[in-house]
């Protein structure tokens, strides 16, 4: 299976003459809707008495919706990016995703992920999640491709978004990229089961990364003279915590960006507050 390298944009970069966008489809979330379409319409959530032929209509749809999404977006061409084996997350925080740990998937997914990868020019990378994948290509060649994902999460990486559930299309500025990501080491996210901060919900959030929601290309506007990991860390401080543990959070909260990751070494770079 191919995987991430340093060429990938210059690779798909080379046809033709004119400027075009390609678009990166976080696939575990597309794969997985279909997959769970193709379970509900039989009513189990077993591999007894599997069919591959009777799921053909999904798998099919899965090809329609790829081919949608690069009309939608008026793309040329389609990467579909895919989590690769492990997370380097669990040895950071071993409660990540601890939630979703045990659930049996989907019947279909496996024959629908291997159909992808047989049908599609596809990606993944080992210890990172797809939208890791994403993040790292878009900012590697910024204005070279379009996301389309349905996470909030990717709302961390500066490019145009296209949100297929909605049909709505925006450009994230920098600084915006950079307020969800600080938001989210405050709020956390239970489905990706990391806390934040104890006791700081979204307003609360808000209100701590007051005067930054706007600004350059940072996140840091004029008259802001405080960081705004100061203040997120102060805020674990205010709850008896410490940087330490604000840093955690970020790590596992940070979708990665192509200076998050080591080319050479083929493994992420934990964040930390001198890298912004």
């Amino acid at each position: 299976m191919p995987s991430l390298t340093v060429d990938e944009g210059e690779r798909r970069s080379t046809k033709g003459t004119r400027t075009h966008m390609d678009l990166l489809i976080d696939a575990d979330i597309l794969a997985c809707q279909f997959a769970y379409a193709f379970e509900a319409s039989q009513g189990r959530n077993t591999y007894d008495d599997f069919d591959i032929d009777d799921a053909r209509w999904a798998i099919s749809g899965f090809d329609s919706a790829v081919k949608r999404l690069i009309s939608q977006t008026g793309t040329e061409d389609a990467l579909l990016c895919f989590t690769g084996r492990s997370n380097f997350r669990y040895s950071i925080l071993p409660t990540y995703k601890s939630t979703r740990k045990g659930k049996p998937k989907p019947v279909l997914l496996d024959a629908l992920i291997e159909h992808a990868w047989a049908a599609w020019d596809c990606r993944e990378v080992d210890c990172l999640e797809a939208d890791d994948v994403m993040g790292i290509i878009a900012t590697k060649f910024p204005g070279r491709y379009v996301m389309a994902t349905i996470d909030k999460d990717l709302k961390q990486i500066p490019g145009i978004h296209y949100n297929w559930r909605k049909e709505r299309s925006k450009d994230i500025e920098t600084w915006e990229a950079d307020y969800w990501f600080y938001f989210q080491v405050l709020t956390g996210d239970s489905t990706d089961g990391y806390a934040g901060c104890p006791g700081i919900g979204v307003a609360r959030a808000r209100t701590v990364l007051k005067g930054v929601s706007k600004g350059g290309a940072k996140g840091i506007p004029k008259g802001v003279t405080d960081h705004p990991w100061a203040r997120v860390v102060k805020a674990f401080e205010s709850r008896g915590l410490t940087e330490q543990d604000a840093l955690v959070q970020a790590r596992v909260a940070r979708i990665l960006r192509v200076d998050d990751y080591d080319f050479a070494e083929r493994q992420p770079i934990l964040w930390s507050p001198d890298s912004m």
